[in-house]
């Protein structure tokens, strides 16, 4: 089974809506997450179990989650030194909580001399007994900053690569980051589908911003990866929620080879160029907003200059959108380094492929 859209980590599933299947299985149906990923094993031991009473709390969520239709993969941090050990107990706990698939969770201890063996040991225990389960690996962005690390013997089992893109204490780079990384394992043997995972966290007093994230998705849907995923559920939820709702109202498909109309006329307003966006406006087409009304391209076209000259060092990011038949309503955001600035909500009709009429609404968002 093929991974695609959204998806987000789980640490400690007890200090995620308190525990409770029903209300994180909600929160993920909401924010049209496809996958969810638990953590259930640390080192040779399980995770996600109560010491004192035994009890599983990754077992009822996983059950929720994918009785809601939601594909939940366990995640493992690995520390290489008894791989034996590792193995054998992500493979009991991917059997014994059903999982969908599975990701190994390798950084820095890793990087120690002779750590290929156990890598490639412990990655022979998961693929001789879970078979064709999807296996991914979570590790660095940047696989030229870690020479040292047993990237072959890891990707050669897996079926994804899950890089860490965290752009700590840096910022406004984050698609370029996303770029270096994808561009660095292009190069490098094997080859695996890239699924991206984004800070949506604070750290040691840095924190992304919401046109950073936004960057950071737009990023991997030009470069057609498949999904995108998101550290950490907990964290975001209890300390940066203004992300949770972020990504939660961002639409990412990257399974459609075309463009939908919204997506090109964003991107068209990206452009800077009034030129591109009015060329999806029929000759005679109407455009209305809340101080009136104008008819026909020429009057059309000054309204789309006064908004790229108003709010020129932004970033346009579509945040959702719907169709019937050829009626399309979309929602954009207009995004600062610092935030959201404004929203436009719109929707839109279509004659042979040209806008005939265009209700906008453009209001001020608080940052």
């Amino acid at each position: 089974m093929s991974l695609t859209g959204k998806g987000y980590y789980i640490w400690k599933v007890k200090f995620c809506e308190n525990g409770d299947p029903d209300r994180i299985t909600a929160l993920a149906k909401q924010a049209n997450l496809s996958h969810v990923l638990v953590k259930v094993a640390d080192g040779a031991f399980p995770y996600n179990i109560d010491n004192d009473t035994g009890y599983d709390y990754a077992r009822a969520v996983v059950k929720k989650l994918q009785a809601a239709n939601i594909s939940v993969w366990g995640w493992h941090f690995v520390y290489g030194g008894y791989p034996d050990q590792e193995g054998e107990i992500a493979v009991r706990r991917t059997l014994e909580l059903g999982l969908n698939g599975f990701v190994v969770d390798a950084e820095k201890d890793y990087e120690e001399p002779a750590k290929a063996l156990a890598a490639s040991r412990y990655m022979n225990i998961l693929r001789s007994n879970l078979g064709s389960l999807p296996i991914a690996l979570s590790s660095f962005r940047y696989p030229s900053y870690h020479a040292r690390f047993p990237w072959k013997n890891f990707l050669e089992r897996c079926d994804y690569n899950m890089p860490q893109v965290y752009w700590i204490h840096a910022h406004n780079n984050a698609g370029e980051q996303l770029q270096r990384c994808v561009n660095e394992f292009s190069n490098l043997q094997p080859f695996r589908p890239i699924i991206p995972t984004g800070p949506t966290y604070k750290e040691h007093g840095w924190v992304p911003t919401e046109s950073e994230i936004v960057d950071f998705m737009q990023m991997a849907k030009r470069l057609n990866l498949p999904g995108v995923n998101f550290w950490y559920w907990e964290g975001c939820r209890r300390d940066t929620p203004q992300f949770w709702e972020l990504v939660k109202n961002y639409q990412y498909d990257a399974s459609s080879q075309q463009a939908s109309f919204p997506e090109t006329y964003v991107n068209a307003l990206n452009t800077r160029n009034p030129n591109s966006v009015i060329d999806f406006y029929a000759d005679n087409a109407i455009h209305i907003q809340a101080n009136g009304a104008v008819q026909g391209r020429e009057s059309i076209l000054p309204l789309i200059d006064s908004l790229m000259n108003q709010h020129r060092n932004v970033t346009f990011a579509l945040l959702n959108q719907s169709h019937e038949n050829n009626i399309y309503s979309f929602q954009w955001q207009a995004l600062n380094n610092e935030g959201a600035r404004i929203e436009g909500r719109n929707t839109v009709g279509l004659t042979n492929g040209k806008i005939n009429f265009h209700y906008a609404h453009i209001k001020p968002v608080q940052i």
